[in-house]
């Protein structure tokens, strides 16, 4: 919980100085997005890798190489003064802050008993929204009274005893003695990471190419059908290696891809209120900075209330009725953002946060433990991996596009709610497709023992 106390602290108090960098730097509302883009890019690619070598060489040495990684990152966002470079301390973040998520749920998966899973997950993932309480308030403070800058000096207060305390707490994995660390490396899948990464990297320039290539999004054609041909190569390559980067055969299985659908909606819709309603409220309500972080915190309030209440439900009851009930409150939060009238207050801003807070948190576990419950525990890690990457893929994807949708709207409309309104039916339109989704899950949860072989699993 302490690592994710220090990345989770640190992106609930970014997300608050946004408009500031905005300002500073005079950034549209689509290049603005990609100060959380250059973060979540390599914070989504690295899943898989970091998933991907933790059963060789344990989870609790790469947490902590991740840890220093995303420290030293923010020790540069301390002194940098360009933009561009700006983007590269946020990479070096994302690249760091990539195996805390995935880490953490093998090392719950791996030692947690059976019953209590749901539970654990649920006070686990806990810690999120009280960062996410804690981060807004007071970044939202500093920015006002130091700047933009000094909420990264609370990010090491965070951070640093959190190293501390996960190598201090976190016991050493059990790894196969005669296959030395040198040997995994060496062996390992390189040329599938590189085809891997670049094939997503060349699709999020395509959805946002404007900041990478001068077009319009969705318009740069060399970049999507580049994005098409490497990762169709990269198939190809993982189909014929005997031990692959990612083994697609685990999308066969079928809670395992549906969970993974439903999670990656659910966390577009999670990026794009992060990123999209600090922008809103400055704009339309003239908030400051700590009142914007406020906003930010009552979500976070909202997803606290039912999160570890959702751990609770689904070890007692194994149903996916509650990852249905929870998406569809983020749709009816969503609809009630689109059909907000131009004169409606404050207060209805801040209901419409709220239920879609509630949503967000109840069917969170719940996703987790359909995801990775078939799964059998030697390969938790793998699939930890693969299953954080698509479900924080989703939180890039919903800040991206959200970021182009928004701009559209604003070219149009100008800084009202109007202007805002499209960005909030794209995100509708998303939750209605992750509650859809849902209904594929199994009516009760499978567990590895249960599951039938993936070559028999219908995806």
């Amino acid at each position: 919980m302490a690592p994710t106390l220090s990345v989770i602290t640190m992106l609930a108090m970014f997300a608050v100085a946004i408009p500031s960098l905005r300002a500073e730097f005079s950034l549209t509302e689509d290049v603005a997005s990609w100060l959380q883009v250059a973060y979540a890019m390599p914070f989504m690619m690295s899943m898989p890798l970091y998933g991907r070598l933790a059963n060789g060489l344990g989870a609790r040495r790469l947490l902590l190489l991740g840890l220093g990684l995303f420290v030293a990152g923010t020790v540069l966002l301390m002194f940098l003064n360009t933009l561009p470079m700006i983007f590269l301390a946020r990479a070096i973040q994302g690249l760091g802050a990539g195996g805390v998520n995935p880490l953490s749920m093998a090392i719950i998966m791996h030692n947690a008993p059976d019953d209590r899973r749901g539970n654990m997950l649920g006070t686990w993932n806990s810690i999120g929204p009280i960062a996410g309480m804690l981060g807004p308030l007071a970044g939202g403070i500093l920015i006002d009274l130091y700047g933009w800058r000094s909420i990264f000096g609370l990010a090491l207060v965070v951070a640093i005893p959190a190293m501390v305390l996960a190598w201090r707490g976190i016991p050493f994995d059990r790894r196969d003695s005669e296959t030395s660390g040198r040997d995994i490396l060496r062996n390992f899948d390189w040329p599938g990471v590189m085809l891997f990464n670049a094939a997503i990297v060349l699709f999020v320039f395509y959805l946002s190419s404007r900041p990478v290539t001068g077009m319009n999004p969705l318009t740069d054609w060399r970049l999507a059908v580049g994005a098409a041909v490497v990762g169709v190569l990269f198939v190809k390559l993982q189909r014929r290696r005997r031990s692959p980067f990612i083994r697609l055969s685990i999308f066969r299985n079928r809670n395992f891809s549906f969970a993974s659908i439903c999670v990656s909606v659910r966390m577009a819709l999670m990026g794009g209120v992060t990123f999209v309603a600090p922008l809103y409220v400055t704009d339309l309500f003239s908030l400051s900075a700590t009142a914007a972080g406020a906003v930010i915190t009552l979500h976070s309030f909202a997803l606290l209330i039912t999160m570890r209440l959702g751990g609770v439900l689904v070890d007692r009851y194994h149903s996916r009725l509650q990852i249905i009930a929870g998406l569809s409150i983020e749709s009816a939060a969503m609809l009630a953002l689109a059909l907000l009238p131009s004169q409606a207050g404050l207060a209805a801003v801040l209901i419409a946060i709220t239920v879609h807070g509630l949503g967000a948190g109840l069917c969170l576990a719940a996703l987790h433990l359909f995801a990775l419950s078939s799964v059998s525990r030697d390969q938790s890690a793998t699939a930890a991996g693969l299953y954080s990457m698509v479900r924080f893929a989703g939180s890039m994807f919903g800040q991206a596009v959200g970021g182009v949708v928004l701009y559209a709207g604003i070219s149009r409309f100008g800084l009202t709610g109007a202007g805002y309104t499209p960005v909030f039916v794209f995100y509708l339109l998303l939750s209605l497709l992750g509650a859809g989704a849902a209904f594929g899950l199994t009516p009760k949860l499978v567990t590895a023992a249960q599951a039938p072989e993936p070559a028999s699993v219908v995806s």
